[in-house]
């Protein structure tokens, strides 16, 4: 008896033992199987994702995950209830706790793919030398706001010659437009003389063709008070408001000059200001006069005749030296730039046809995430604000580098290897993936699965790939104009410095800014002028650069002014075949050359990473779609995932009777629930 108690106790606890032995090799089991079932749904992974971009993400076929992993799962599980079925068990419940999809926290998966694809092609060395030449553009965004700057304080400084002018306008009447034409108008200070006969030295003006625009609105009613028109009254009132127009802008002419500016004419019209003030005190008491109805009209006569003695025309004058020879608005480079370009750049420096595809949406996945994508580069707007605005915009270009590594560098190598550009085209290829990688295939995403088992060619939902990762805008037409003006005001910067250390060219753009604006005298205005001529001049220049590098030609990434192809006559002259004449006078593109693909690269560098992925992911989204891939969406593509699962497994030794009847308990079973996280790295 004492024999087989003690036998049921040691197998009671030998049964406990393996029991318990089982339990864990049962836990490790239901991991195991959970894991194998979660990887072979990744197995199911986009393959037209794989073949043309290289990239594994799992597509949302609209089958759950949880079944197909529970599909999966069921193969590995024992079902038999036989004794001998030491692992046998059930799964209970599974469930996709989370997912990491390709635009979750600014598309890091897909930065992981990207970077672990390209691995085999960017080495540190690369990078290295990229960040080398990207260096060649620090100090560039310093150049561009020291330009503004002259520009600006050079602006601020003609407002005082633009004081001069305003005056020219209400005490002479005279207006002269930049076609160089002369008018005067109706009213000014200076309608009135107290002379029968009278000439341009009574009046301060000595240039024939503004005199005789201004002889005709003389009034010499004054001269004459006995034979004068019934209108006089309206006419001095006139005059006079004209006057007091006058003396207030003579004001701030004088706060302007005691400010510390000065200007070769400003202090002879200064000086001559105080004759404005007794004018409007004579016509006020004109005024006064004409209209007693107490006087008679001989005694007006004699009191208007005394009064006018003091009106003065010749006190304040004005220099119109150089009126004749002013070359108008037609000499202005100034002008010949906004017309020309007015049109857009594209139709000036490409000589291939320019794709006319676009996408419904843009910047859709950066949208969706709200990234802020930042300002796009207009150079047609900074041009209209050059010549209507007077105001050089030419910074802002390059934007913040912030850190770029090995991570960025691989992306950026990515979208070169991957998407077509406008001078590297990869339409109807396998894109980047002929190295290593299966042929393409047109199938229904399935590995291995080729309907009608065909090879059809890839197409391109836009062709100038790289161009829209940097511009992010709806067609090829509008992000090449982008990327070429930046391009653009990135050359013109450079440009501008070398031509104005030309003292020759300096001086032709001198020459220019006296003729356009026809006043030798008007110092600041002049300057002011100049500088914007020597800006249109630079703008003109790398319109013929960006010609060159399109064409694969040596564009020097800085200029002496030996290497200005634009000569100051050839400013006028803005047709293609101007400027790409100019432009095929570059040597061809050498290997140390920074060319067309160097800029965009610097470009690419200059987007934030984020917003570089999304693009990639629009540009993957539009092509799965022209190739008959409708209902794909890179953004609902999983890269891993966080899956939970219970299992039950039943009890095979407790529930030996004899252990059992000990233990006073019969367990049909137990669980387990586990987690693991699976993905494609």
């Amino acid at each position: 008896m004492f024999l087989s108690l003690v036998g049921v106790l040691v197998l009671a606890l030998l049964g406990t033992c393996i029991e318990t032995a089982r339990y864990t090799a049962c836990a490790g089991s239901g991991t195991e199987i959970l894991r194998t079932g979660t990887e072979a749904l990744l197995t199911e992974y986009s393959r037209p994702l794989y073949d043309h971009y290289g990239l594994f993400f799992l597509e949302n076929t609209g089958e759950s995950y949880e079944k197909v992993i529970a599909s999966y799962a069921g193969d590995g599980l024992k079902n038999s209830t036989g004794i001998l079925d030491f692992l046998g068990g059930e799964l209970e419940s599974l469930q996709v706790a989370k997912k990491t999809l390709a635009g979750d926290e600014g598309a890091e998966a897909l930065q992981k793919e990207i970077t672990a694809y390209m691995e085999r092609y960017v080495t540190g060395n690369m990078l290295k030398k990229f960040l080398k030449k990207m260096s060649l553009f620090s100090g560039s965004e310093e150049k561009a706001e020291q330009i503004e700057k002259t520009v600006d304080e050079e602006k601020e400084d003609k407002k005082l010659d633009e004081r001069i002018l305003r005056l020219m306008q209400l005490v002479d009447g005279v207006r002269i437009s930049r076609s160089g034409s002369v008018s005067v108008g109706e009213y000014f200070a200076k309608k009135f003389t107290t002379k029968k006969e009278f000439t341009g030295s009574d009046f301060g003006v000595q240039e024939a063709t503004v005199w005789n625009a201004m002889k005709r609105r003389i009034n010499s009613s004054p001269a004459k008070w006995k034979d004068r028109d019934s209108d006089i009254l309206i006419k001095i009132q006139n005059v006079r408001e004209k006057t007091e127009e006058a003396i207030a802008e003579g004001e701030r002419l004088r706060r302007d000059y005691a400010g510390g500016k000065h200007s070769d004419m400003a202090a002879r019209v200064i000086q001559g200001l105080p004759s404005l003030e007794g004018n409007r005190r004579v016509l006020k008491r004109s005024e006064e006069i004409l209209r007693d109805h107490s006087l008679e009209e001989k005694e007006k006569r004699r009191m208007l005749k005394s009064v006018w003695e003091d009106y003065d025309t010749s006190s304040l004058s004005f220099d119109y030296s150089g009126v004749e020879s002013a070359g108008g608005e037609d000499a202005s480079p100034l002008k010949a730039l906004g017309d020309a370009i007015g049109g857009g750049l594209l139709h000036l420096v490409c000589t291939k046809e320019v794709s006319k595809k676009g996408i419904k949406k843009e910047d859709h996945y950066a949208k969706y995430y709200k990234q802020e994508t930042g300002e796009k580069v207009d150079c047609s707007d900074r041009v209209e604000k050059l010549t209507r605005d007077e105001e050089a915009k030419l910074g802002g270009v390059l934007g913040e580098v912030g850190s770029y590594a090995m991570e960025e560098f691989s992306l950026d190598e990515y979208i070169t290897k991957i998407f077509p550009s406008y001078l590297e085209e990869k339409q109807g290829e396998k894109p980047g993936l002929t190295e290593g990688f299966p042929e393409a295939s047109n199938g229904s995403g399935n590995p291995g699965e080729t309907p009608e088992g065909t090879q059809k060619e890839w197409k391109r939902a836009l062709d100038y790939g790289w161009e829209y990762v940097v511009s992010g805008k709806k067609s090829d037409e509008d992000n090449l104009e982008s990327v070429l003006s930046r391009i653009l005001l990135l050359r013109t910067v450079t440009n501008f410095a070398a031509i104005i250390a030309d003292g020759s060219k300096r001086a032709e753009a001198f020459a220019a800014a006296v003729a356009v604006v026809g006043f030798t005298g008007l110092t600041f205005l002049i300057r002011f002028t100049q500088t914007l001529i020597l800006i249109a001049w630079s703008f003109v220049e790398s319109m013929t650069d960006v010609a060159a590098l399109l064409m694969k030609k040596h564009v020097p990434l800085v200029k002496t002014s030996k290497q200005i192809k634009t000569t100051f006559a050839e400013i006028f002259l803005l047709t293609k075949e101007a400027i790409t004449g100019r432009a095929a006078r570059y040597e061809d593109e050498k290997k140390s050359s920074f060319g067309y693909r160097e800029y965009l690269l610097v470009f690419m560098a200059m987007t934030p990473a984020a917003i570089s992925r999304y693009r990639v992911m629009d540009l993957i989204d539009s092509d799965m779609k022209k190739n008959g891939y409708d209902g794909f969406s890179i953004g609902k593509c999983a890269f891993d995932l966080e899956v939970e699962a219970g299992f039950c497994f039943p009890c095979r030794f407790f529930r030996l009777p004899g252990v059992s009847r000990i233990l006073n308990r019969n367990p049909e079973g137990y669980g387990y629930h586990c987690k693991i996280r699976a993905g494609y790295l």
